[in-house]
């Protein structure tokens, strides 16, 4: 596996001069963003991937004083749903050990039996409270380039220059092939350019496409993080209205699973009418003296038969309807219509609410894997599992998938000890300035007469 690091140097000087981040062209701290369509007619990211994160947070020997967790996880988020990618972070691992809360990098930490996830892909992400690599230097994060384990300086990460609020999603990056010179990084706004010269976010509202539009990925490193073992595919499940009211009808909604991986398959379909504050009603019990209960539509049913759905939910007042699917009998092409009367509750018995009264609408779909994705009727009157509110989540994550492609395993020098090159940033003898305005920040490398 080759490492990246991410280091500063601070000279003995005055204090009228700055710590900067300094990094060896090879050597590399990690960072992931990625720059993807948005749906036309939709106000969320078209996320169809997602990778899974095991935090490990590490304690002093008695489970006292444990290093910073920066996790920004907002912000890395927004970085990752430029590539249409949601990170998962899973609860994080507590692992006691003084010896671990100061390290020289990721090798030191990625040892058998130090909190590592069973599923070789999830990404294990250590933080400890410092990463020591010498006198004079700060190292933010270090990772495997192409491999799985990043080891955060949460101390630094969570305090320098107000956070450094990319340098998780940078980390992350580099697991996922992306280096500081590939696939188009070197300026400024690019969340895979080495620290010395990418600008840095001052706040979330300045990641792309917001802002100064900081923490880009390009075309082509979009294209390589989508291509990484470690990501999985959110699969397509639309619900898709029709007609003008569910009122006495067996096909107002259409369930259709669009797209998947081979053998995924939907687990339950949670539909929530509290946002619209509306509620069901199938009979003439109140609320409503007027209602239809729910019906599948037979001639609609493709790949699914009714034996297969089991419905709750259904009872005069709910703002809960659930289906739940045998196992397996729900898979991509496969599709059913539904109807069952829902009212708004500044007009019952009116026939039902109309597909523009019922945008916003929640629904939740759970698939077989336990991942959950919750998604809203909008505007173009359709939920879509791939259109979340919010990422994906996991309901119980106990996935061990299997490794297709295999990882480099090389180390690069310790960053110390590195001969510079003339294209690297890593320069001894210098000082450091490090400019910033609450808008953006910017590390740069000045001259300097004494180390």
């Amino acid at each position: 596996m080759s490492r990246s690091y991410s280091f500063c140097l601070f000279p003995h000087v005055s204090q009228s001069q700055k710590r900067v981040t300094v990094t060896p062209r090879s050597l590399t701290r990690i960072c992931l963003i990625s720059v993807f369509a948005l749906i036309a007619s939709s106000s969320h990211a078209q996320i169809d991937r997602w990778f899974s994160v095991q935090p490990i947070r590490i304690y002093d020997d008695a489970g006292l004083n444990p290093a910073p967790m920066p996790l920004f996880q907002a912000e890395t988020e927004k970085i990752f749903a430029q590539a249409g990618v949601a990170p998962i972070w899973l609860p994080t691992v507590q692992v006691n050990d003084s010896s671990m809360l100061v390290v020289s990098g990721v090798s030191d930490v990625n040892v058998p039996g130090n909190g590592q996830h069973v599923d070789p892909l999830t990404v294990n992400m250590w933080f400890v409270e410092d990463l020591d690599i010498g006198p004079d230097w700060i190292l933010f994060g270090e990772a495997y380039i192409n491999g799985n384990g990043v080891v955060i300086n949460g101390t630094d990460v969570s305090t320098w220059g107000g956070g450094r609020r990319d340098t998780i999603a940078h980390e992350l990056g580099h697991n996922m092939d992306l280096e500081h010179g590939t696939f188009g990084a070197g300026g400024g706004e690019n969340l895979m350019t080495a620290g010395t010269s990418r600008d840095v976010p001052g706040d979330i509202s300045h990641i792309t496409p917001d802002g100064d539009n900081l923490s880009q990925l390009t075309a082509a490193q979009i294209t390589q993080l989508r291509s990484s073992p470690f990501l999985d595919t959110v699969a397509e499940v639309l619900v898709d209205t029709n007609g003008s009211t569910p009122y006495s009808t067996d096909d107002f909604f259409l369930v259709d699973f669009a797209s998947g991986p081979l053998g995924m398959s939907l687990s339950s379909l949670t539909m929530d009418l509290s946002p619209v504050n509306a509620f069901l009603d199938p009979t003439a019990v109140d609320p409503g003296a007027v209602g239809t209960p729910f019906a599948l539509n037979a001639a609609s049913m493709s790949g699914v038969t009714a034996g297969d759905l089991t419905i709750s939910g259904d009872i005069d007042g709910s703002q809960l309807l659930t289906i739940d699917f045998a196992a397996g009998s729900f898979t991509e092409g496969d599709s059913f219509r539904f109807g069952i009367d829902a009212d708004l509750y500044t007009n019952i018995d009116g026939y039902g609410a109309t597909p523009e009264e019922l945008m916003g609408t929640l629904f939740t779909f759970e698939f077989d894997s336990g991942l959950l994705s919750e998604a809203e009727i909008e505007d173009d009157l359709i939920a879509s599992s791939i259109e979340p509110i919010k990422n994906p989540y996991f309901s119980d994550f106990n996935m061990i998938r299997q490794i297709e492609t295999p990882f480099r395993w090389e180390l690069h020098p310790d960053p110390v000890r590195a001969v510079p090159e003339p294209a690297s940033v890593l320069l001894f003898g210098i000082g450091a300035l490090l400019a910033w305005n609450p808008r953006r920040r910017q590390n740069k490398l000045i001259e300097n007469r004494g180390s």
